[in-house]
């Protein structure tokens, strides 16, 4: 009996033992270096990069992870150069996914790493990245003590918007809002807002429609909503050095009593408290006529991606696929999105403070919630210069040099040039496999 027992036993461990065994951790047959590339317009998501890097190289000494990314330009355009010079990173931030599937430099990436989060999207029925977040709404962040003092109210619809933007310049004590147009790509969180209020809100497909010819940015309605979009600039509402204000300054802007409120994303949060970890703030989206929200936010092709030839080398695929999974472990991605107020794509247990709750909130009241314009795919997917184009005409509306008639002119006739070569309803320029 006691021998029977110990073979038992003895079964039970062997079989215990299996899935350790089946579970035990691939890792590269020699010394990888990983080439990494990802946005760095925020000083505190540079600061989380950093230390995930650091945290995987101490995890994997076998892997080396060396960034590439540039610090003087855009996303897009460094990227671009990188590719044009034979350098093409192997991991990177996944942004302008189709334009980079279409130009065979991305693989798809494997199922075993889509398993690891919640609904993610496709592109071309294909995964080419893994998403790592869900957008929070974009909303107005604001100095708390300065708007008790003067009895100010966050707003409910976009008149009371404007008559506080008003008041605050009436009081003189600082400028009601701070932009870092210094950096172009700031000018699209006021974008967005605007657009989605008063474009998409109006047309879901607008850009759809400009492909087919349904609808113009001149048409009354586009008109409209950047015109309201400008005169928040030239009604002296905004802080007059905003074109040499960059993103990075505006925590320091509200910390210190230059303005009062500033757009932008939840991971400003972050930014604040390191500002100044005592400073109270609050924050409130914008609402238009009618008191309706409109919000941007949702789950995107954002998140992590890597290349065709990073796919090709073995070593070096295994280090890549670690590092998406080391990046989501719970431990780790806790702290990303607690830190960058980033609303989290797996099951992982966040605890976010009263203001990242306030945009959940408000994207759950919200009529409709909707993928920035220049993060659509399939018929709304713009050309990819054309967001920045479009910014810098945003720009000279802000100061002044532009008319909003002229500025959508030329954004009509730069449309009608890049969409010769481009249109995804279609099929110009469309590359399928």
């Amino acid at each position: 009996m006691k021998r029977l027992i110990a073979l038992m036993i003895a079964l039970m461990m062997l079989l215990a033992a299996v899935p350790a065994m089946a579970e035990e951790q691939i890792l590269p047959s020699d010394d990888v270096t990983l080439t990494f590339f990802a946005g760095n317009g925020d000083v505190k998501g540079n600061e989380v990069t950093e230390t995930i890097i650091a945290k995987f190289e101490e995890e994997y000494p076998m892997i080396d992870v060396v960034n590439v990314t540039p610090t003087s330009s855009s996303f897009s355009e460094g990227l671009k150069s990188l590719d044009a010079v034979g350098e093409f990173p192997d991991i990177m931030e996944a942004r302008d996914v189709p334009m980079w599937v279409r130009a065979g430099k991305i693989a798809e990436v494997d199922p075993e790493l889509i398993a690891l989060v919640n609904n993610p999207p496709a592109f071309n029925g294909k995964h080419y990245c893994v998403p790592t977040k869900s957008d929070a709404p974009l909303g107005f962040f604001y100095n708390k003590a300065y708007f008790a003092e003067k009895g100010f109210e966050e707003p409910k619809t976009y008149q009371e918007f404007l008559d506080l933007c008003e008041a605050i310049k009436a009081d003189g004590q600082m400028a009601p809002i701070v932009v870092g147009a210094a950096d172009i790509w700031h000018m699209g969180f006021s974008w967005m807002t605007w657009y989605i209020n008063y474009v998409t809100n109006t047309d879901p497909d607008f850009i759809k429609h400009l492909y087919t010819g349904e609808t113009k940015w001149t048409d009354d309605y586009v008109v409209d909503c950047f015109t309201k979009y400008a005169d928040i600039f030239l009604k002296g509402y905004v802080e007059e050095g905003f074109m040499s204000t960059s993103d990075s300054q505006i925590a320091s802007f509200l910390v210190t009593g230059k303005a009062a409120m500033f757009i932008s994303g939840s991971h400003m949060v972050a930014n604040i408290k390191d500002a100044d970890p005592s400073f109270e703030f609050g924050w409130f989206p914008l609402y238009n006529e009618d008191g309706a929200l409109n919000t941007w936010g949702g789950a995107g092709l954002n998140g992590w991606m890597y290349s065709v030839d990073c796919a090709a080398d073995e070593d070096k695929l295994i280090a890549a696929k670690l590092f998406i999974e080391f990046y989501l472990r719970d431990d780790n991605y806790a702290y990303v999105c607690s830190t960058m107020s980033m609303l989290p794509v797996t099951n992982v247990v966040v605890d976010f403070g009263e203001h990242v709750n306030e945009m959940v909130e408000v994207q759950k009241a919200s009529e409709t919630v909707e993928q920035g314009w220049n993060s659509k795919w399939g018929e709304n997917e713009i050309p990819t210069a054309f967001r920045n184009f479009s910014y810098k005409i945003a720009q000279e509306w802000a100061t002044g040099t532009k008319t909003i008639e002229q500025g959508l002119q030329e954004m009509q006739t730069e449309w009608d040039v890049e969409t010769q070569t481009f249109n995804p309803v279609t099929g110009v320029g469309i590359v399928t496999e």
